[in-house]
């Protein structure tokens, strides 16, 4: 079945907005995708996930092995309203599914063997994994792990708090993709309208109700220049 729901509701938004989803969504990408694992501070997720957004990432995985997915926010700023969420109570299960998918995982973590956001390879997709706040990566997604990524550091303390270490290899990984002409990193064209059909329905008011009533022809959808909310 066609998605129409852009289509229906685009009338509905500003040409501002309209505009601003067609700039966000042409520098989108799926090349890259984030996983945390069992994170139980609400700020945290809610960092990663508003550092997934404005770095272009389109899509990011939450595993609830034993803590539920929870927001804060005012730290996340509505972020997740734009990302494309998938939950999983499983990690070796949601690993597999992204690897099965074509993606390299890449666990955020100290190893013998790592590499840094700089090396990491990315000829192929890559899933980020950042670790719960206290034990880190689990045994079960080091198990899946086909890299091992590590920011350097030059002081006393170990490691980054999670929300610092996700965007700072975003901030170098996406870079090196957009740069890299090698690597078709945009969205392909057959998403887009799934995923302004998303964006529309998280911003106008009343979407459902607005799209039943256009659906089945008790009200019209305004012209262009038609009012708008």
């Amino acid at each position: 079945m066609q998605d129409d729901r852009y289509a229906l509701l685009s009338p509905f938004l500003t040409e501002a907005r309209r505009q601003r989803f067609e700039e966000v969504l042409a520098l989108r990408s799926k090349w890259v995708t984030v996983v945390t694992e069992d994170l139980f501070d609400p700020h945290n997720i809610s960092a990663v996930l508003r550092s997934c957004d404005g770095f272009g990432v389109q899509e990011a995985h939450i595993i609830e092995a034993n803590n539920p997915y929870r927001t804060s926010p005012g730290v996340s700023k509505g972020a997740y309203k734009w990302l494309d969420i998938k939950r999983h109570t499983d990690t070796a299960s949601a690993l597999r599914k992204l690897k099965a998918a074509g993606y390299a995982i890449c666990c955020t973590t100290p190893h013998t063997d790592d590499t840094t956001p700089e090396a990491l390879p990315l000829a192929q997709p890559v899933a980020l994994v950042f670790g719960s706040e206290g034990p880190g990566i689990s045994e079960a997604a080091k198990a899946e792990a086909d890299h091992f990524v590590r920011i350097p550091m030059y002081g006393f303390t170990e490691s980054f708090n999670i929300s610092v270490a996700a965007a700072l290899t975003l901030q170098t990984i996406m870079a090196r993709v957009r740069s890299d002409q090698e690597i078709p990193w945009r969205l392909p064209e057959t998403e887009h309208t799934r995923i302004l059909g998303d964006w529309a329905e998280r911003t106008v008011k009343d979407a459902d109700g607005l799209l039943a009533r256009l659906r089945s022809g008790q009200i019209q959808s305004p012209g262009p220049e038609g009012k708008r909310p």
